[in-house]
């Protein structure tokens, strides 16, 4: 397995240190502390902490704290390109991932408890990746830098005491976590990462309102089309690459899709050009694929439903892949078993 004791990490979160550039110039982080016990108060030692806080960066200073654990959020990358890639998804309830993961106990969970189900920036349809922001570590201004962004989300977990989800991979000392970000496409010193569903991310719940909020991290030099099997890129366009430039000229979206009796999959042109749907495919979480008429096409700005009769769309919550004719993945939408039981009702997708 590529990433080692990769897997989840339910706990509550309690404190937070982000390294800013004048104490980490090279490879900051965001320290995100937490336990994993709901009838225990954690033993807090606001003095222990001050005395022994790293700053400026001290090897013989731990950063971790005795009685809770941390997590080591990568807030710049280490390759030439520093920047990181940020996506926030403040709606993350409505994904059929959350339901399953919302009945796991406290504590750290592996791959193998998840059913497999880890994270997949490319495949899992966890966010839309057209709007996400290429961010640097730390510079003048607001609102602008990785710790402006990431900070007031950490906050607010803590503030409203609420349950999060980590994934990642577990320390070997078992007193943490780390790879807290995507973790297939890398560049070729860390190809041997490269892994499909073993990304990282930080996933929200605020139990008092029901709301999901989902953190997703990836550096700027991954790329954005992986291998299904091994992860490695399979294409050269990373996301340094993708996020500044102008993605609605070549975006064919999922819009709507009727999940009972007659399946069908609605599709959207959003450009001002025509586009051949030919060798086009969709497919399910399953593995399984539809392809689309060889004489299928949308015209500028229009929309077609397509019946998908090969297509087992589960009403328990799926997830739908629009891939294009290289098998690079166009668009991809995620629904829960309370849309899937709309019987003969059209689920509608926003983008």
């Amino acid at each position: 397995m590529p990433v080692d004791d990769y897997g989840v990490w339910k706990g509550l979160p309690v404190h937070y240190e982000v390294e800013d550039r004048f104490e980490d110039p090279k490879s900051p982080h965001l320290s995100l502390y937490y336990h994993d016990n709901r009838e225990m108060e954690p033993q807090f030692d606001r003095k222990y902490r001050q005395k022994h806080k790293n700053k400026p960066p001290n090897k013989d200073r731990p950063k971790e704290i005795p009685g809770l654990f941390r997590a080591a959020i990568n807030i710049k990358s280490i390759d030439r390109d520093s920047r990181i890639a940020y996506w926030v998804n403040y709606n993350l309830s409505e994904h059929s991932m959350v339901q399953n993961l919302a009945k796991v106990d406290y504590g750290f969970h592996d791959l193998e408890e998840l059913e497999g189900h880890g994270l997949d920036y490319i495949r899992s349809h966890l966010f839309d990746a057209k709007k996400g922001r290429l961010l640097r570590h730390d510079i003048d201004g607001p609102n602008n830098d990785m710790i402006d962004v990431l900070v007031p989300e950490v906050q607010e977990s803590i503030k409203k005491q609420a349950e999060i989800y980590i994934f990642g991979s577990r320390f070997n000392t078992r007193n943490g976590i780390h790879n807290v970000h995507m973790n297939q496409g890398n560049i070729e010193k860390f190809r041997q990462d490269d892994g499909t569903f073993q990304d990282g991310g930080l996933l929200i719940h605020y139990k008092e309102t029901g709301q999901w909020t989902g953190i997703f991290l990836a550096f700027a030099s991954q790329a954005v089309h992986t291998d299904d099997g091994s992860g490695h890129a399979i294409s050269s366009l990373t996301w340094g690459q993708f996020l500044p430039t102008e993605l609605t000229e070549n975006s064919v979206v999922i819009k709507e899709a009727v999940v009972q009796k007659r399946k069908s999959v609605t599709l959207t042109n959003l450009t001002n050009h025509k586009v051949s749907l030919a060798s086009w495919k969709l497919h399910t979480s399953a593995g399984q694929a539809q392809e689309l008429p060889g004489n299928a096409v949308l015209n500028p700005l229009s929309t077609g439903c397509f019946g998908v009769p090969n297509l087992r769309l589960s009403s328990n919550g799926d997830l739908i892949t629009l891939l294009n004719e290289d098998g690079l993945k166009v668009d991809g939408v995620s629904y829960n078993s309370q849309q899937g039981n709309m019987e003969s009702r059209p689920i509608v997708f926003a983008h």
